[in-house]
């Protein structure tokens, strides 16, 4: 499972690319420095050449994944109150132990999974990172359109 960043620039300009980014990333963090420019600078070269529509379409992916990430933050601790509240109500019923046991197991292991994914996408800081300077790249490429708009 990957956070939703990290399949939104592997999907725009393949794994290989992402690896790239990520590993520039990292040793720029590592570095204590951040120095963005030489991903701005691959990303612009690789957005450029597409046209206006084809920017568009993928300003739209961007905005569509932001969304999809917040909602995965925002909804796991309402995640977490449904599932103490269903873990209550089946130990309330007084099935079988057995039936009783079988139905926690099934909702921890959701519970397990959904704590994952919320995990890799709260904590992506370098995924993050990537898609705030494609979210510049793209913003910079749409903006003397918007300015003729006017």
């Amino acid at each position: 499972m990957a956070s939703v960043f990290r399949k939104l620039i592997s999907r725009e300009f393949g794994e290989n690319i992402y690896y790239k980014y990520f590993y520039v990333c990292q040793r720029s963090l590592q570095e204590k420095f951040f120095d963005s420019d030489e991903i701005y600078q691959d990303i612009y070269r690789r957005v450029e050449r597409r046209d206006k529509g084809d920017i568009k379409n993928m300003q739209t992916r961007l905005n569509e994944s932001l969304v999809i990430a917040v909602r995965i933050i925002k909804t796991y601790i309402i995640f977490v109150v449904y599932v103490l509240a269903a873990v209550l109500y089946l130990v309330t019923l007084g099935l079988h132990p057995i039936v009783t046991a079988a139905g926690i197991i099934l909702i921890s292991l959701i519970l397990l999974q959904k704590t994952y994914e919320y995990i890799i996408n709260k904590y992506c800081y370098i995924d993050a990172q990537i898609v705030l300077i494609y979210k510049n790249v793209l913003d910079k490429l749409l903006l003397p359109e918007k300015k003729e708009t006017r």
